[in-house]
């Protein structure tokens, strides 16, 4: 562990109520005042925030159990709308105003990977096997782009500014390609296994990736030049996210640890964990984050919604 001060060191963790099984994703609010988890046993379910500590939670009328990633709209765009995929094809935009789902959009794949463009006028649909579906959420009867990956596509990310598209996938590349016009600009060939996870600083300067080969590696935006890597893990990495200010990243994989670096390279906290982490997501205006769960089928222990804070 680095001697770099732990402003993380009197963080505690706060689980939420959760009875939905395992957590599929979790999903903050522009303002940071709710958070959203989907799980495998039941409703989407968001918890206000405030200085009272959490309720219940309230559950997404329309939005079941086949909910596998959340998204929440940029506060450029519309805030109140919650983008929600199911696997079976389907994405639902749910108005926080009205409580209900506003439109429902059809994009004939198994869908696992969900991003809006910083300015909430794109929303990104990705297919672990089937390439992804652009909307534009002005008219979203139809995408404006679908494309392919070459080879199986983990993740997905779009640059802070608009212009790029960064697809993550299982030969351990990152393709990279120009928007709106889905050029082809380059490949970062930043692991020899499967590159699992993206992680794009808010600042624009640093994309993370992580791997199969149980390393992070930090990218520099502009060149794309490798600025270090990261090895101090032990099983494949399955999150890599930056904080809002763009100075930590959290990392996941399946060491029963989330892991907190400078973006510099220092690690500075590590969280021991008694469940597999699911879904990893910071606050987007403290230097807090929440992450879900799942349990071994014989360990007895709940799934659970937990924020760090």
């Amino acid at each position: 562990m680095s001697s770099t001060h732990d402003v993380f060191s009197k963080h505690k963790e706060n689980k939420m109520h959760w009875e939905q099984g395992t957590v599929y994703d979790v999903a903050w609010s522009s303002d940071g005042n709710l958070l959203t988890a989907s799980g495998a046993k039941g409703p989407v379910r968001s918890w206000r925030l405030g200085r009272g500590g959490h309720k219940e939670g309230d559950e997404h009328k329309g939005l079941t159990s086949d909910i596998e990633r959340l998204a929440w709209c940029p506060p450029t765009h519309d805030g109140n709308l919650l983008a929600a995929a199911s696997y079976e094809k389907h994405v639902y935009l749910w108005d926080q105003r009205s409580g209900s789902v506003q439109q429902t959009l059809t994009t004939n794949k198994a869908n696992s990977e969900l991003q809006w463009m910083q300015s909430g006028k794109y929303l990104l649909v990705a297919s672990r096997d089937e390439g992804i579906d652009v909307f534009d959420v002005a008219n979203t009867q139809q995408p404006v782009v679908s494309a392919t990956a070459d080879g199986s596509l983990n993740a997905a990310r779009w640059s802070i500014d608009g212009q790029l598209l960064f697809l993550a996938t299982h030969a351990g590349n990152v393709e990279v390609y120009s928007w709106p016009a889905m050029e082809h600009v380059t490949v970062v060939p930043a692991h020899a296994a499967s590159c699992n996870c993206l992680g794009v600083d808010p600042r624009g300067l640093v994309l993370a990736t992580g791997s199969a080969d149980a390393t992070m590696e930090l990218w520099n935006m502009e060149d794309f030049s490798l600025m270090r890597t990261l090895p101090e893990f032990e099983s494949p990495l399955m999150f890599t996210e930056f904080s809002m200010d763009g100075r930590y990243i959290a990392s996941a994989s399946d060491d029963l640890e989330i892991k907190i670096h400078e973006t510099e390279g220092a690690l500075v906290h590590k969280l021991k964990l008694s469940l597999l982490t699911t879904a990893l997501a910071w606050h987007p205006r403290n230097l807090a984050f929440a992450y879900g769960s799942t349990a071994p089928s014989k360990s007895g222990a709940k799934p659970a919604v937990t924020i760090f804070l």
